[in-house]
């Protein structure tokens, strides 16, 4: 029965994410705001995500009651976004941006926390708890486009805190063990910065998992320009993001048959290749057509960026690797391609955001690969 909360728990929790998140930004765009004031409220978020989660994790190891931690803040989550129906004063939705990322940074790593000790406990596959979180999302993006042609952009905060008084009902149900979630930062980093392979992979993680977080901010904004549609925006997400699954499922035996790096390199270079297109304004059609390469790149590269990071560090360090590589990828790394990518839509256009979007991924795609060379280079020297 605790899988069956687990799983609803993510279900409706991404629900709620896809959403809110990729429609933020035509909501933030109708109420007036300019393209470089979209990409500093964008921006808040990662931000706050780096400071809070360590404090989190803090509370929960000490309270030992992570999932009534989880229950409180899913709570707080849904009714924070509803502060966005009363304002539209620009310093006040910072404010109200803070404060919603506050209360959001506990939700992924304590449900990840309980989700992967009831697997060690009971036997099973985080990954197939972890699948209805990305089915969520998926279909979240197509109904709430919709919604909002029926309606207006106001509708995605009602959903979204809904969804998530849903979600704050099983987080409630959960089992009650959780691991910990802190890691020692100071003693780790320092032996981690002599590692120029792990630092280099940090420099393309920010790069690429960046561009990659970045894009569900602005990717509406972009189909709307080309002369697509709200409905039809949310329709290119239900493919792209519904199509990560099937490539992360296979992505365990595609590293054993191709090697780490290989794939880690493929991914990038797709991601890179789709961005490139946008800047080129093609068809709806075509737009929707390669959605795909969405699945295939980030359903890819996340396994195989978690595999390499634990490739990259000693066994006693593992765990604050882990912690960086994530506080660059989904912080830092989404915080400045958001930022910048905002200032080049106010200043340029929104094809330009991803110009620059496709420019810091192949950068990071040649990054990899001198990675790549470094390890042969050692391999062969090792024969």
């Amino acid at each position: 029965m605790y899988a069956v909360h687990i799983s609803f728990y993510f279900l409706f929790v991404f629900f709620g994410f896809g959403a809110l998140f990729p429609m933020l930004g035509l909501h933030f765009e109708a109420v007036g705001l300019s393209g470089g004031q979209i990409g500093m409220l964008m921006s808040v978020a990662p931000i706050v995500a780096i400071l809070v989660q360590p404090l989190w994790g803090m509370i929960c190891d000490r309270t030992q009651k992570p999932k009534q931690v989880l229950t409180l803040t899913t709570l707080l989550t849904g009714m924070a976004a509803l502060l966005f129906l009363v304002t539209e004063w620009y310093l006040m939705l910072i404010v109200i941006v803070a404060l919603l990322s506050f209360f959001q940074s506990a939700i992924v790593p304590v449900s990840d926390s309980l989700a992967m000790n009831y697997v060690k406990r009971h036997g099973g596959e985080y990954g197939s708890l972890r699948l209805w979180g990305a089915v969520g999302f998926a279909f979240a993006v197509w109904v709430s486009g919709m919604m909002i042609e029926l309606t207006s952009t106001r509708i995605i905060f009602y959903i979204f805190a809904g969804v998530l008084v849903l979600a704050t009902w099983f987080a409630s149900r959960m089992p009650e063990e959780g691991q910990s979630l802190q890691a020692d930062i100071r003693s780790g980093l320092a032996k981690l910065i002599k590692l120029p392979q792990y630092v280099i992979f940090l420099m393309c993680t920010f790069l690429i998992f960046g561009t990659m977080n970045a894009n569900n901010f602005y990717f509406s904004l972009y189909y709307l320009s080309i002369g697509g549609s709200v409905a039809g925006a949310g329709l290119v997400f239900l493919f792209a993001a519904g199509s990560e699954a099937p490539f992360m499922k296979i992505a365990g035996k595609m590293m054993q048959r191709y090697g780490v790096m290989l794939l880690l390199i493929v991914a990038a270079v797709l991601s890179g290749v789709r961005w490139l297109l946008f800047y080129f304004e093609p068809s709806t059609w075509v737009v929707l057509a390669v959605s795909i390469l969405q699945g295939i790149s980030i359903g890819f590269f996340i396994p195989c960026a978690v595999h390499m990071v634990r490739e990259l560090a000693p066994d006693d360090v593992k765990v604050t690797a882990m912690s960086i590589y994530a506080s660059v990828g989904n912080g830092l790394g989404t915080m400045f391609c958001t930022f910048v990518g905002g200032f080049i839509y106010e200043y340029f256009s929104i094809v330009h955001t991803y110009l620059f979007f496709a420019v810091a991924t192949l950068v990071g795609v040649g990054l990899l690969v001198l990675i790549r060379v470094k390890w042969l280079h050692e391999q062969s020297g090792a024969v």
